[in-house]
Order: structure tokens, then C-alpha cells, then sequence
């Protein structure tokens, strides 16, 4: 009995112990996603057009972020979802990109070259495995 009794608690304790991990990890995306909007939204010069393209932006940026952490443990045909997905949003944000300050064009480089990386990767992964 005594032994089940510190199985029960060791079992506790990690699982526990996951729930704060999980929730710790959900928490800093939403901060650092808070934190963009706020951001945005005190920037009182800006258009409410600049506006709408910044918040734009950020969603997919962190879209690309959120995708990028995924690809390691998805499947080829998640994978090759995730980058139609890709396509499509981009090929969007590329006609209004014209619109945006030096800053924000910056910005969609190195999430596109980003992007490019977290892709070579993939198809790498993925051609190993054929």
C-alpha cells in the first residue's frame, strides 16, 4: 500500500508538472502576441489602414512561428498542407507588402527567408524518409 501510495504521488506530481509546462508555453505565445497588438494600437500616427497591415503582418508572423515549431513533429501530408497554407497566405500579403514602411518590409524578409529555412528542412526530413 505504501508503495502504491508514492507511485500515486510521483504520478501526481509530473502530471502536474505537464499541465504547468503546457500552460507556461500557451501563456508566452499570447504574451508576446498581446505585445504586438499593444504595440500597434499605441502607434498614433499610424493610419488605420498602416494599422490593419501591421496587425495582418503580426498574425502571420506568428502563424509562420507557430508552424515552424510544428513541422518537426508533423506528417508529409500535414507538412505539405501547412505549405499550401503558406503559399496562399503569403501570395495575400505580398500585394499589400508595397503598402508597408521600410521597417515592416524588413520584418516580412527575414520571415520569408525564415520561413525558407524551416521549408529546406522539411523537404529534407521528408525526402530522407522516401
Amino acid at each position: 500500500m505504501k508503495i502504491e501510495s508514492i507511485f500515486k504521488t510521483i504520478f501526481f506530481a509530473f502530471a502536474l508538472g505537464a499541465f504547468m509546462f503546457a500552460c507556461e508555453q500557451e501563456t508566452s505565445s499570447q504574451t508576446s502576441t498581446e505585445a504586438e497588438v499593444v504595440e500597434v494600437e499605441t502607434d498614433t500616427q499610424a493610419s488605420p489602414s498602416e494599422v490593419e497591415a501591421k496587425r495582418e503582418y503580426n498574425d502571420f508572423s506568428a502563424w509562420v512561428n507557430e508552424r515552424s515549431a510544428r513541422v518537426e513533429s508533423a506528417t508529409e501530408a500535414e507538412w505539405k498542407e501547412m505549405k499550401q497554407e503558406y503559399k496562399d497566405k503569403e501570395a495575400e500579403l505580398e500585394t499589400k507588402s508595397a503598402s508597408w514602411d521600410d521597417k515592416t518590409k524588413e520584418e516580412w524578409k527575414e520571415l520569408k527567408a525564415s520561413w525558407k529555412s524551416t521549408e529546406d528542412k522539411a523537404e529534407a526530413r521528408f525526402k530522407g524518409n522516401r
